[in-house]
């Protein structure tokens, strides 16, 4: 008979190898959410023999995201694939210090502060009419053309533009920072190769020397826009620092384009699989803003976040110690059954849902309401406008082979 420590060994062992699938393989890459099910099945905190914790249940995920001792540190969540005394060698990791993403208070609390004042409600509503322009005129090229790649021609160019007004980047230099800033951002996926990170690195140096650019042009020449804004911007006599300036404009045009292209990328292709939501959402398009928040639930955007402990945690009886690494699945969190009925479903009527796509606690996305601004603008738009929205080859769908910000890369549609 099997004695309770062998099978607990026996239930770790098998996560671990779930784990490993899930971030070492294609299939787990493409499809997360049978191995989350598999993991939330055998344990709700998990030590894993790299010595990482794991946490999978909503109420977990989100107890710990706001626990005062779950801490940002860049330099813990990389030393796998990187030494601290190399850490200078490399320009994507060099940025990491300089961003709002990776400070704790107080500099985390500083950061805010210098910036949150683009992102509150009256500012985010103020770009309504901007947002619905490019809506319109994103859809009128669907409309002429009759079939395009949704992602390249709709869900990049929507957010990357009304994030590039925002920080007043000129539209012609949009499409050349797509690429070095998806580059950058491959960073933040678990199990980085060094070819990986030299490609964030050539990523990072590009976007670094362009935001630097546009500063001292801002210096030189202020706008009406959020970059000036954020150069003039004071707290009694504290300021943005140079680095702290280009790191808030890769921060917030990185995640402005990258969140909200894969929301709104993960959302369409949940409608078009789920053509009976479709039709219902059409049907009653006051369901839109509901219908946004089941797509962030259903197939996040962010999948995961990474934190480290400066004191004891408890997450469902299981005590984290100090200094311990751990990753909080977001993905999984949001197919959890105790907190969601029916999970896997896929349902624009679903009420009292709430996500943590954006996050949780103080690193809760600044961004957020400009976000679900977008999404809501964009499906209205689209299911009002073209009742023969269809796939144009569902064969042809392709994931970008990542976890950690999980989208679509290609998405061909078509109108009828």
């Amino acid at each position: 008979m099997e004695t309770e420590t062998e099978r607990k060994t026996t239930v770790a062992d098998e996560v671990d190898g779930v784990l490993a699938e899930l971030f070492l393989t294609p299939d787990g890459l493409r499809d997360p959410y049978p191995r989350y099910e598999r993991i939330q099945e055998l344990t709700a905190v998990h030590h894993t023999a790299l010595g990482h914790w794991v946490v999978t249940g909503y109420d977990d995920v989100n107890a710990f995201l706001r626990s005062q001792h779950a801490l940002k540190d860049p330099y813990r969540v990389f030393a796998p694939w990187v030494g601290k005394d190399d850490w200078q060698d490399h320009a994507a990791l060099r940025r990491l210090p300089n961003i709002m993403l990776w400070a704790n208070p107080p500099d985390h609390t500083r950061l805010r502060k210098l910036a949150g004042f683009a992102f509150t409600n009256r500012a985010v509503q103020a770009m309504r009419p901007q947002v619905t322009e490019m809506v319109e005129r994103l859809a009128d090229k669907l409309e002429r053309e009759g079939s395009l790649d949704y992602m390249k021609d709709f869900a990049f160019p929507l957010p990357a533009m009304a994030t590039g007004r925002m920080l007043g980047i000129p539209d012609a230099d949009l499409p050349s920072l797509q690429g070095p800033m998806r580059a950058f951002q491959d960073i933040y996926e678990l199990g980085l190769t060094p070819e990986d990170l030299a490609e964030c690195d050539k990523g990072a140096q590009f976007t670094d020397d362009y935001f630097s650019a546009l500063v001292e042009e801002r210096r030189k020449s202020p706008g009406d826009d959020l970059l000036s804004a954020l150069i003039a911007a004071k707290d009694g006599e504290d300021k943005l620092s140079q680095g702290e300036l280009i790191g808030m404009c890769n921060l917030l045009f990185g995640a402005g384009f990258e969140t909200t292209t894969n929301l709104l990328g993960n959302g369409m292709l949940a409608l078009l699989r789920h053509p009976d939501q479709m039709d219902r959402l059409r049907a009653d398009l006051s369901l839109v803003p509901g219908a946004v928040e089941e797509m962030l639930r259903y197939d996040s955007p962010t999948q995961l976040g990474n934190r480290v402990t400066d004191g004891p945690v408890e997450i469902a009886g299981v005590e984290i110690p100090v200094g311990s690494s751990v990753v909080a699945l977001v993905g999984a969190a949001h197919r959890d059954p105790r907190r969601y009925p029916d999970p896997t479903r896929f349902d624009v009527t679903r009420a009292d849902a709430p996500v943590l796509s954006f996050s949780s606690g103080i690193h809760y996305c600044l961004g957020a309401s400009l976000a679900r601004m977008e999404a809501q603008i964009a499906f209205t738009t689209l299911l009002r406008r073209f009742p023969g929205l269809r796939f144009d080859g569902e064969d042809t769908v392709v994931f970008r082979p990542r976890l950690t910000l999980r989208g679509v890369e290609s998405l061909p549609i078509a109108i009828d």
